[in-house]
């Protein structure tokens, strides 16, 4: 039985929409990889003495270490904090792994990143019976085939979904069907919704915006003063509305690199050289993905 009270269910275009993301998905792999690594606070990326933390093992994340926080910030957090260099060829092979047990399930694949994906599972070709036996296949085969855990939101849209995958991390299942769903997006804070960054969070605390409730409460004009274009989106959101289709094959709108440096560059000629070779590794990112 769902926690959320029933509403009237909102418009929807009858889809079965699965947000199938991989629990701290770069450091689960070391901790599988490396039975050292079990149970132990895991920052992948940086170090101890500079850096990025590029993921971050659960136990890590008990003491508030997180992703794209500075090394010395999670040392401090975390003394104990184990500090492993990233294999992205290796996350990329099991990535490749856990879209093939997907494809079993649906050709309506819309990859976000190497550890999350958006399925739509509306004509059941498997004949499972329903998304969530569905989702529930899909994470057993996961966890039978890498070793890995993955929690799954199932719903009605992409929102809402990717929404109820987070809801009941790690190694959980969430699901919400229309009559929930208004009520499921009113309860959340507003800094956890899809799009919504720390700058417009912020901007919405200002405003006194803290919930879905309190967005779902502030009219469509006083949202477009606020928010421009932004502001239908949001007003649809607040409702448990997105019409959004899974796209199985999104164009990639960006390509990027990056280093981090384990001593500061202020010299002309050790800049130039460190920027070759981070123009050199986009280059080869661009050139891969077409």
């Amino acid at each position: 039985m769902s926690p959320f009270p029933p509403d009237e269910a909102v418009p929807h275009d009858g889809r079965k929409i699965i947000h199938v993301d991989m629990d701290a998905f770069y450091a689960s792999v070391e901790q599988r990889d490396d039975p050292s690594l079990r149970g132990r606070p895991v920052a992948v990326g940086g170090s101890r003495a500079r850096g990025v933390v590029a993921a971050a093992s659960y136990e890590a994340r008990i003491f508030g270490v997180r992703s794209a926080m500075p090394s010395v910030t999670a040392i401090r957090r975390c003394p104990d904090l184990v500090f492993v260099p990233p294999r992205f060829d290796v996350y990329r092979e099991v990535s490749q792994q856990i879209r093939a047990v997907f494809a079993r399930y649906t050709a309506l694949i819309e990859p976000l990143s190497l550890d999350e994906a958006y399925l739509d599972v509306t004509q059941d070709q498997a004949g499972l019976g329903s998304a969530t036996a569905i989702a529930n296949a899909i994470r057993e085969a996961i966890r039978a085939e890498t070793g890995l855990t993955a929690s799954a939101g199932v719903s009605y849209n992409k929102f809402i979904a990717k929404l109820a995958s987070d809801q009941n991390k790690p190694d959980g299942l969430c699901v919400i069907p229309p009559i929930h769903g208004a009520a499921f997006v009113a309860s959340l804070p507003v800094k956890r919704f899809h799009g919504v960054g720390p700058v417009t969070a912020r901007k919405m605390e200002a405003l006194g915006i803290l919930t879905g409730q309190d967005l779902r409460d502030r009219p469509l004009e006083f949202l477009q003063r606020h928010f421009g274009s932004y502001a239908d989106y949001l007003y649809g959101a607040a409702r448990g509305i997105d019409h959004r289709p899974v796209r199985a094959h999104r164009i990639a709108k960006s390509v990027g690199a990056e280093r981090t440096f384990e001593t500061d560059l202020s010299d002309r000629a050790g800049l130039q050289a460190a920027l070759e070779r981070v123009v050199d590794a986009a280059w080869t990112r661009i050139d891969r993905s077409g």
